[in-house]
């Protein structure tokens, strides 16, 4: 018996859903640091990386809206 009482397989969440999240944030990190190049002038790396962070976000809307609407 664990110290709260509740176990591991019920957490909800899998091996496979918390990869995806940690590279997902990487990502975002990745382009809200890119995203920058438009404030300093460099509107390519910039432009890509506003997409790069707009991605995982749009992404975990879709599966947010995929499960529960």
């Amino acid at each position: 018996m664990s110290l709260l009482g509740s176990n591991a397989e019920n957490s909800g969440l899998s091996l496979r859903d918390a990869v995806l999240l940690v590279c997902s944030l990487f990502v975002f990190h990745l382009g809200r640091g890119w995203a920058r190049g438009l404030v300093e002038g460099d509107y390519l790396i910039g432009i890509v990386g506003l997409l790069l962070a707009l991605a995982p976000v749009v992404w975990l809307l879709l599966v947010i809206r995929e499960a529960y609407f």
